[in-house]
């Protein structure tokens, strides 16, 4: 099992390319495969002994998938300057990919589809996200619908109106360890330890319907149901650090009911 543990300060290439090893759970004989240089090449720098060239950390950090941010950081502790840079997502060299992510979320309605970064802070939203908030939690819940975590596991959010809640607590704090796990992000780990410290008297009863491949999601209000299952979508071959850590997550209808209620919210 993958440790939640924020990353050292690693003095080293060497401890850098060691913590990343483990994390990643690969031997320097099969890394230096994926790279393309001698197990005793690698093991060289893993020791200090070797001075790796520019070219040879981004291989490495691209061998371990590391995210464009921590390549960075790489490079850094190498001695050497960052490959990709970090546009403010508000910003005028931004301006092309919002426009474009708007496009994307407003061709979704009348069904909620919102932009999230990293750390699941929402940044676009279209109109049928807003009809979905403001419906179960009304327009005060617009005001604080700006973290996706947070809108669901909040004392007042929306997990009071999610069916089954339990298995989907279960599969949301799940799906955020692995990520967590994975990218070693800081704000993921802390985002991690405060939601699944949540709702823990929930009763861990997980039930899925094996009709479907994936885990829906079935919210209610005053005898008003409305079923969904989720996509996320990441945009292709990034080259900055914020465009690659954007996600549009949409919710699409599981039935004709959900179709019709949606449709007549957007009237």
């Amino acid at each position: 099992m993958l440790n939640l543990t924020e990353t050292p300060n690693n003095d080293s290439v060497g401890d850098h390319l060691r913590y990343w090893r483990q994390i990643r759970r690969i031997s320097q004989m099969d890394l230096a495969l994926d790279v393309g240089i001698s197990s005793k090449h690698l093991s060289f720098v893993e020791t200090g002994k070797s001075r790796p060239s520019r070219k040879l950390i981004l291989r490495i950090a691209q061998a371990l998938k590391l995210p464009l941010r921590h390549q960075n950081n790489f490079l850094k502790v190498a001695g050497y300057s960052s490959e990709y840079s970090e546009e403010p997502f508000d910003g005028q060299k931004m301006e092309m990919i919002r426009q474009a992510l708007q496009r994307m979320i407003d061709q979704h309605n009348p069904y909620p589809a919102f932009v999230v970064n990293t750390t699941y802070n929402i940044l676009m939203k279209n109109t049928g996200f807003d009809l979905m908030v403001s419906f179960f939690l009304g327009e005060e819940g617009l005001k604080v619908a700006d973290h996706a975590f947070r809108l669901v596991f909040a004392e007042n959010g929306l997990w009071r109106y999610i069916d089954n809640w339990p298995a989907v607590r279960q599969f949301m704090t799940n799906r955020l360890w692995e990520e967590a796990a994975a990218t070693q992000n800081e704000e993921l780990i802390s985002l991690y330890r405060e939601i699944s410290q949540q709702h823990q008297d929930s009763a861990m009863e997980i039930q899925v319907d094996n009709d479907l491949p994936i885990l829906s999601l079935t919210m209610e209000k005053d005898a008003i149901r409305g079923s969904f299952f989720t996509t996320i979508t990441t945009l292709g071959t990034p080259l900055d650090l914020t465009t690659q850590e954007l996600r549009i997550e949409s919710l699409f209808p599981a039935d004709e009911k959900t179709k019709q209620l949606f449709s007549a919210l957007m009237e």
